[in-house]
């Protein structure tokens, strides 16, 4: 039989006595208050024995009176209540008056003890139970009354309170007795100390002030009318653990924790006064703070941190997880705490659990590289590190993970490119090249092997190995002109040079580079390398092909010129001249014969005539401005007149005037010269009768045709033109990338 769990009370209310009960470490006091005597109790009656128990009701000491005949035997100490004396309780059980300790913190009423087989004690008794500094019971105090008591145990009592007065003094937390009208009637001594005033100014203060400088726990304004005491003496009911802050007169604030307890008359329901007991939590506040800034910190560090971060414990359960943590996996405030199983696929969930056991068994960080699937279907690739967390009841699993989901990305997008590279520089055949300009080492594709003729065990990976094969004509300038695009920082070069082939023989080569800089400092070259030999023997050749073009080209102009001057020659000799000399014939005639003058002076004049028209013709064949006075067909259809009139060879034209028209000057005078250098032909060689001139446009081509009825020739099917009219026609159709085609034979025309 023993006190299990009571109510935790710092006043043990008594109908006939009242106690305010103060904590202390392994004891528990009670301070005297004003003395309310149960119905019926003389005013002189007092305690005659006291006995201190612990919680399981053994007897601890006893303090009895001489007028008290209350023989216990030696062995008393440390005996139980009911087995050491015979007590009943009228109207109670045992049971119920322990009931009512447990219940109430204490119990009174009348009793009756058996001292002897015809002596019976019949008085009052009190129980009284005193709790601990965690508010836990420690002991029971039970009084007992007498109606007849001496004055010397009224004394014994006072002595024994002030003894008590002495240890309420010496307690660690303060105490104060607050009368009904609010002010404090007595405080011990770290009452005065704990709210830095002298225990003289405390008696007589009024609670309910603003002069206290209260402050909430969330550092507001504490207003008076909320403190506890003034509460306990306007409600009467007990008040706990309020935490209150005080800005004493010298500027500092301390914070107490402070407890409540109304004290009552019998029969009465307005409380007659209020016993306050309060301790110093400033360094526990100061504390508090410290850690509540702390998780402040923790919180808002982890709140915006790129990374998720968790912490479960050794079953799975979930015990922390930061906010970004929560979105990506999709939970809610609501669901900290669950088990792993709870929340994610049974897979996933296995596979967690298997890294926890992991570090839990070997006690070593683990890193993982994870892919996550998000609740919006999107997936995301996250290194983790898993980790040892100690904790209050055990060893946790904590983690954080880094997004890596753009590296995994670029990753991918690298190694494909790498495939991409390889496939490229497989199928081509460039040989590429990457050199290092802080180290000198190069790298060279497989097709550098194919190029220069070496084997890649004979190539060195130097940049002097390739620098001693360059012709020695090349290498200054090749050399040169890389460092000097270095110097002034340019990205792009490119040069040729003759590379000397593992036969001996040398290759040309077409050389590309890319420089890379870092601050200004070229510290990487990448390029390819083409070989470009059978390129420059066709240029070569080529160009021989050119030159001895331009020959015959400035053979045939030196020849067209000759013929041209001939033909002038010829025209003036076989036409002009003999006008001239004609004329000059008839004049001379004339002089000599009177009679026939007027006729001959006549003839004279037509011949001059005619060699003006001559002259006339002839200049305007050498005219180039002509044609685009003229006009295409007008000057084509001139040409055909001339060859019916002097030269009596019908001519057919069939000449589209609209393409005429469209063609630009040049095109133009190039056809009137064709037409011009072939009837000439015609007139002079083919003893022809007929001809036909056809000027039309074939499928977006310009078709001149020129063909003839009279003897032929003989043309080369070599391709090989004889004859320097059919030479200047051909040049000048080449030079509009036109072709000439002959179509003649001896005896058919052309």
């Amino acid at each position: 039989m023993y006190i299990q769990r009571l109510k935790t009370s710092f006043l043990m209310k008594n109908p006939d006595r009242q106690h305010v009960v103060t904590q202390h470490p392994g004891l528990t006091i009670s301070y005297k208050a004003p003395v309310i005597r149960p119905e019926g109790m003389p005013p002189s009656d007092g305690p005659v024995s006291l006995i201190l128990m612990d919680r399981f009701l053994r007897i601890q000491s006893v303090s009895a009176y001489k007028q008290f005949p209350l023989q216990l035997p030696g062995s008393y100490l440390g005996g139980h209540l009911f087995e050491i004396l015979n007590v009943s309780f009228p109207g109670f059980t045992r049971e119920a008056v322990l009931s009512e300790i447990n219940n109430n913190g204490s119990w009174s009423g009348a009793l009756s003890i058996s001292l002897t087989e015809n002596h019976i004690f019949h008085g009052y008794g009190r129980f009284s139970l005193m709790i601990d500094e965690q508010e836990e019971p420690n002991a029971v105090l039970f009084a007992l009354f007498h109606q007849s008591q001496s004055p010397a145990v009224h004394d014994e009592l006072h002595r024994v309170e002030n003894k008590y007065q002495v240890v309420v003094e010496s307690l660690s937390e303060g105490v104060v007795l607050i009368n009904k009208e609010g002010q404090i009637e007595t405080a011990n001594k770290k009452a005065a100390e704990i709210l830095g005033i002298p225990s003289p100014g405390l008696a007589g203060m009024a609670i309910q002030s603003e002069a206290w400088n209260a402050l909430r726990q969330d550092e507001t304004k504490f207003p008076s009318d909320e403190f506890p005491a003034i509460v306990s003496l306007r409600t009467g009911r007990d008040i706990n653990d309020v935490v209150m802050g005080l800005r004493r007169e010298k500027g500092d604030e301390i914070w107490i924790s402070i407890n409540s307890r109304p004290i009552f008359k019998e029969n009465s329901q307005t409380p007659e006064a209020v016993v306050a007991s309060f301790k110093d939590i400033t360094s526990e506040r100061l504390a508090w703070k410290k850690v509540q800034q702390s998780e402040m910190l923790f919180r808002g560090f982890m709140s915006n941190s790129p990374t998720l971060a968790w912490v479960y414990d050794e079953f799975g359960n979930l015990v922390y997880a930061n906010p970004l943590f929560m979105s990506r996996i999709g939970l809610g405030e609501q669901d900290m705490g669950k088990n792993i199983y709870e929340f994610t696929d049974p897979v996933v969930a296995r596979r967690i659990m298997e890294k926890n056991r992991q570090v839990l068994a070997h006690g070593k960080p683990v890193t993982t590289e994870d892919q996550l699937l998000l609740p919006d279907g999107s997936e995301k690739y996250y290194l983790a590190n898993w980790f040892l967390v100690p904790g209050k009841y055990g060893m946790m699993i904590g983690g954080h993970a880094i997004d890596v989901t753009e590296q995994k990305s670029a990753e991918k997008k690298l190694q494909l490119m790498n495939e991409r590279f390889t496939y490229v520089v497989n199928a081509s055949s460039d040989a590429i090249w990457d050199l290092d300009l802080q180290t000198n080492e190069i790298y060279r594709s497989d097709a550098f092997c194919k190029i220069s003729g070496f084997n890649r065990e004979d190539i060195e990976s130097t940049l002097q190995w390739w620098s001693d094969r360059i012709h020695p004509e090349d290498k200054l300038r090749v050399e040169q002109k890389i460092e000097q695009n270095m110097r002034e920082g340019k990205p792009n070069w490119e040069d040729e040079y003759r590379f000397q082939h593992a036969d001996g023989s040398y290759r040309f080569i077409s050389d590309k580079g890319y420089t890379i800089y870092q601050n200004g400092i070229p510290v990487r070259q990448v390029g390819s390398m083409q070989d470009i030999t059978e390129r420059k023997k066709l240029e070569s050749q080529l160009l021989h092909e050119q030159v001895q073009k331009q020959k015959l080209i400035n053979q045939a102009t030196i020849r067209a010129q000759e013929h041209e001057r001939n033909m002038i020659s010829a025209e003036l000799h076989d036409n002009v001249n003999q006008l001239l000399i004609s004329s000059r014939l008839f004049i001379g005639i004339a002089k000599n014969t009177p009679e026939q003058r007027d006729e001959l002076l006549d003839k004279a004049t037509n011949y001059l005539l005619m060699a003006v028209d001559e002259i006339r013709a002839l200049s305007k064949r050498m005219n180039s401005k002509v044609v685009s006075i003229v006009g295409l067909k007008e000057s084509i259809t001139e040409i055909a007149n001339n060859m019916q009139q002097h030269r009596h060879i019908q001519v057919e034209l069939d000449v589209d005037e609209r393409l005429s028209k469209r063609l630009s000057s040049a095109h133009q005078l190039m056809i009137f010269r064709i037409v011009q250098e072939q009837t000439g032909n015609i007139v002079k060689h083919s003893q022809a009768t007929e001809a036909r001139i056809s000027l039309q446009e074939d499928g977006g081509d310009v078709l001149l045709d020129i063909s003839d009825n009279g003897i032929g020739f003989e043309y080369a099917q070599s391709g090989k033109v004889k004859g320097i009219g059919l030479i200047n026609i051909f040049n000048r159709v080449d030079a509009y990338n036109g072709k000439v085609e002959v179509d003649s034979a001896p005896g058919k025309g052309c």
